[in-house]
């Protein structure tokens, strides 16, 4: 499975059916024993003004942090421009005020905002671990040596300060020639403060990391290797974050947010995706299929009270058996009522329940719409955590078609079929249909949708006509 969500991915066009055959085509994904098991979600995607990551959680892919750009505090934004994931690890932590300034962990760093430089700073974590008299402590259950006497310091200028500690790396090469493959060593690392040899391992101890070169195999490490201690985790273990940041929050309850440029934090907009989600929620309900060829999951919309619902043609096509969940989580099976191919619009039926009423949707014609106009979306991919999740992106447009498609940068996936894209009031404008893959860095995915106003329209045409 892929680490990071792909951001230059090949170019086509996928309909939304998550078949398995496209569960693999998207995510390298081997084959799930079921198409909806925690194998299949993405481990991180996109959220308004940054990134959410479940690696760091330490409570799996239902829990994670985000790390964003939200109240101008521009986290996101530096930890892309300090090396992201592969120089700073994951974020780890969610923000805290430390030494007087909003902090967040990653499990290699403390970023530090300062608002007089409008950047972020790293914390000289092993520092503070000196200051606060740790360094024996680590010394013996971390094996990392102490700070060496830098009294020589004061009375030398800052080249010959950073040449004296640089020096200490010359107590062994490996680990010299690692450090020195940084781009920015000192930037990401800090200087050398103490080095020692415990017979197994040697370590440098700088003043944001420290360097391990084995001579032993243990099980993370073979002779000849050379690992970093992540001060991240480390001041994470030794109480410079606050137990309450190190509580990681639900990736079921983030919104998410498309691929490619960064979608502005606007907490407003962003609640009234979530709420407009949360009103449509009721009228979503799941579709199962099973194919000759295997399974599938995509998405559906109650119509009405008679058990009528809409969906994408392509989603039930040669389907041996039809299964629909509702939101109670109530199962029944389904018949198909009428298909119209050309459209790709298909209407199934299930028993209407006899204790609770169907929520039918409320529609509304999407064409119309301003381009730029801030959408929701729902439906049933597998690829994100407790699915129906909410995404948020903007209208691009309705092709000049019949039925109109809507174009929007929405990061909907396969499952997604037959799912709904929502105007903020809680109106389904859209019938989620297609995806197309491009080139483009700032946009690498486009949606989309079938028009509800014209896709309702087919719909009770193959109601009467059914």
């Amino acid at each position: 499975m892929e680490r990071r969500p792909v951001t230059q991915p090949p170019r086509f066009v996928q309909p939304l059916v998550a078949l398995f055959t496209a569960l693999m085509i998207l995510a390298a994904l081997p084959v799930p024993t079921r198409a909806q098991s925690s194998s299949t979600t993405l481990p991180d995607f996109p959220v308004p003004g940054g990134h959410f990551y479940t690696q760091a959680s330490g409570q799996g892919q239902d829990f994670g942090f985000s790390i964003t750009d939200e109240g101008g505090i521009r986290f996101y934004s530096e930890f892309e421009r300090l090396g992201g994931v592969d120089r700073l690890g994951y974020p780890a932590s969610s923000r805290f005020t430390f030494g007087g300034f909003i902090t967040q962990a990653t499990q290699r760093a403390l970023l530090q905002w300062r608002p007089d430089g409008n950047r972020v700073s790293l914390v000289n974590v092993f520092d503070i671990f000196t200051q606060r008299g740790l360094d024996p402590t680590l010394e013996r259950t971390r094996l990392i040596p102490p700070t060496e006497d830098n009294t020589p310091d004061a009375v030398l200028d800052p080249a010959r300060v950073v040449a004296r500690h640089l020096a200490l790396l010359d107590l062994s090469p490996p680990i010299k020639a690692r450090y020195f493959a940084d781009p920015d060593p000192i930037t990401d690392f800090g200087l050398p403060q103490g080095a020692a040899d415990f017979g197994a391992v040697y370590v440098v101890r700088c003043q944001r990391a420290a360097f391990q070169f084995w001579r032993v195999r243990t099980p993370f490490a073979r002779p000849g290797d050379i690992t970093l201690v992540n001060a991240g985790d480390l001041a994470k273990e030794f109480g410079l974050v606050p137990l309450s940041a190190m509580q990681p929050s639900p990736a079921a309850e983030q919104v998410i947010a498309p691929l490619g440029r960064v979608f502005p934090s606007d907490p407003a907009t962003v609640d009234q995706a979530r709420q407009s989600a949360r009103l449509a929620r009721a009228s979503l309900v799941r579709i199962d299929v099973i194919l000759p060829d295997g399974i599938g999951i995509a998405s559906g919309i109650i119509m009405d009270a008679s058990g009528h619902i809409l969906t994408n043609a392509h989603v039930i096509a040669n389907a041996l058996v039809i299964r629909v969940t509702l939101p109670s989580g109530r199962e029944s099976g389904a018949i198909v009522v009428a298909v119209d191919p050309a459209d790709d619009i298909a209407v199934i039926q299930i028993p209407p329940p006899s204790d609770v009423a169907l929520t039918p949707a409320s529609f509304a014609s999407g064409r119309d719409l301003p381009i730029g106009q801030t959408v929701a979306a729902i439906g049933y991919s597998p690829f994100f955590p407790s699915p129906p999740a909410t995404r948020i992106g903007v209208l691009q447009g309705a092709l000049p078609s019949v039925p109109a498609i809507l174009r929007s940068d929405l990061y909907i996936l396969p499952g997604d079929s037959g799912g709904m894209l929502l105007d903020l009031s809680g109106r389904v404008i859209g019938i989620n249909d297609e995806i197309r893959f491009t080139n483009q860095a700032s946009q690498p995915l486009i949606s989309f949708s079938i028009d509800a106003g014209d896709a309702l329209r087919i719909a009770r045409r193959l109601v009467q006509e059914g």
